[in-house]
């Protein structure tokens, strides 16, 4: 398989892109609706379209269009929003990137994706403006704003007479370039094309009109819950970072009306005292994914919130595999509620063996998808594309997991978290142990991970939170996995209690951190391998 796979032909390679759509059609129907809030910043849809305008003309003025690519490293701001559909209405690749990555993850996708122009958020930490611009150094250096270390992008571009329609690029010309969110090995440079985005505006993950608060990047997968969100007239509200305080402020101010958060920041939510005074009854939607959401700490969830929770099944590889609709995790008392849910209808889901064969309901196995939300692969690595797909387009996830009679799809662990231990060698799939650990009332969040082991070679070990200031026996815990897995083998043989789980840049509980110590040093008696600096998938 080449690096890169083809974008179907037909009449979409020359058809008008999503971006002209929005930006010369839908934006201004909404008008002086409020598009996009930040902090005191407030953009109306009329705004978004002018200034998204302009700042396609300034890129189109400096010779930026089809075969070029202009990257983003920002920050959560209104003007980073605009960027995005600028980059592909001028027909040039897109290439977001999070603003808090270090200065090998920053080298390595430029190694693979190179970028003719770089656009640096004036806001973001001397020391990241600094590692991003260093590696695209041959880059056209812009600014948002006027204390960046370039041109200021947004004063360029009020001083230019804006193209208003016509002459915009081509869908076949639209490409996105997505850093990975993996937790092992550096960020891999993920290809989408036009197909990505005309498949999620057909099926969006919101269908009406809301106040969307986002607080994850959008110069990651953020951004295109953000663009969906602006094709159905909805207002994005952006928080720079997630932190209770400030999601419980906008709850209270700006009328939320549906919000995504990783199951993680989701429990920091619920524990947090101020969320007991705010009214939450307009919620319509919470959107989670990324990581498993432990059933009890759904339920509570369900409880606080009423039954507007929404799982997505996703990774940066694909946008959207399965989902758990709100009604499913009301089903039989929570029964679905350890599920990810079916696949989209625009996509297949599969559970295969290692050859790529489909294996029976309910037989264990990686779970693979296929249809227009997957990458066209990644860049500059053909051997990694080839590897990331079984024949006949499959994509594999990493994922291991099943399918049950019903359709539904469920998730045991990580290919490569999955514990081997024991004298029989037995299969530990680290989300039961955390689900059982999660059922204990003092228990906040588990993370489980394999330590090595000098006659198994590998042991659990479980890093846990507790309730503040409460202390738990760690016999009183083990004592919750075997009632709940009723096997000894699945009982920690450590414990660490810990004030907070560290969590990768989008929100996933960073298991290599929590890896490295126990594993520095030792020799390589993972699966596969995910010792420090060993890829993953997003």
């Amino acid at each position: 398989m080449t690096t890169e796979r083809t974008e179907s032909t037909g009449s979409e390679a020359s058809g008008r892109s999503y971006a002209a759509r929005l930006v010369d059609e839908e934006f201004p129907r909404h008008g002086a609706r409020e598009a996009v809030v930040h902090g005191d910043r407030r953009i109306t849809y009329a705004e978004l379209a002018q200034t998204v305008r302009r700042i396609a003309t300034v890129l189109r003025d400096h010779g930026l269009g089809p075969g070029s690519t202009v990257a983003l490293a920002s920050g959560n701001r209104a003007e980073a929003v605009c960027v995005p559909f600028a980059a592909h209405l001028v027909g040039a690749r897109f290439l977001p990137m999070p603003a808090d990555r270090g200065p090998a993850e920053y080298a390595s996708v430029a190694h693979h994706a190179p970028a003719d122009a770089l656009i640096v958020d004036d806001r973001i930490s001397q020391p990241c403006a600094e590692a991003v611009t260093s590696a695209f150094s041959g880059a056209r250096l812009w600014s948002l704003g006027p204390g960046g270390p370039g041109r200021d992008l947004l004063a360029a571009a009020r001083q230019v007479d804006p193209v208003a329609g016509g002459g915009w690029a081509t869908a076949g010309q639209v490409e996105t370039v997505l850093c990975s969110g993996g937790t092992t090995g550096l960020t891999k440079a993920v290809l989408h094309r036009h197909r990505l985005y005309r498949t999620i505006l057909e099926h969006p993950f919101i269908a009406e009109p809301v106040r969307l608060l986002v607080t994850s990047q959008i110069a990651h997968v953020g951004g295109l819950y953000a663009l969906t969100s602006l094709a159905r007239g909805s207002t994005v509200v952006l928080l720079d970072r997630f932190s209770p305080e400030a999601v419980t402020e906008a709850l209270a101010s700006e009328r939320i009306t549906a919000m995504m958060l990783m199951p993680p920041t989701l429990y920091r939510l619920l524990d947090h005292p101020a969320l007991a005074d705010v009214d939450c009854s307009g919620l319509r939607r919470i959107m989670y994914g990324a990581t498993p959401i432990t059933p009890d700490r759904a339920r509570q969830a369900l409880d606080r919130f009423g039954p507007v929770l929404w799982q997505l099944y996703g990774m940066t590889e694909a946008f959207g595999i399965t989902a758990l609709d709100s009604p499913d995790h009301l089903v039989d008392g929570g029964r679905l509620l350890r599920s990810v849910g079916r696949p989209f209808p625009d996509m297949e889901a599969s559970v295969r063996d290692e050859r790529g064969a489909a294996v029976p309901d309910g037989e264990v196995g990686e779970i693979c998808a296929r249809g227009p939300r997957v990458m066209e692969g990644y860049l500059g690595r053909p051997e990694a594309t080839a590897a990331a797909f079984h024949p006949g387009g499959w994509l594999r996830t990493g994922d291991l997991g099943y399918r049950d009679e019903e359709g539904y799809f469920y998730l045991m662990d990580r290919r490569n978290d999955v514990i081997i231990t024991g004298e029989a060698g037995s299969t530990i799939y680290s989300p039961l142990v955390e689900n059982a650990l999660a059922r204990h009332p003092a228990v906040r969040a588990a993370a489980v991970i394999p330590v090595p082991h000098a006659m198994y070679g590998q042991a659990v070990h479980a890093v846990v939170v507790t309730d503040p200031g409460v202390r738990v026996d760690p016999e009183e815990l083990r004592k919750y996995v075997l009632e709940e897995l009723e096997r000894p083998v699945y009982l920690p043989a450590s414990f660490e209690f810990v004030d907070a789980l560290p969590l990768t840049p989008v929100g996933k509980v960073d298991k290599s951190a929590l890896r490295a110590p126990y594993w520095q040093g030792q020799p390589s008696l993972l699966h596969g391998s995910t010792a420090p600096g060993s890829a993953g998938a997003g």
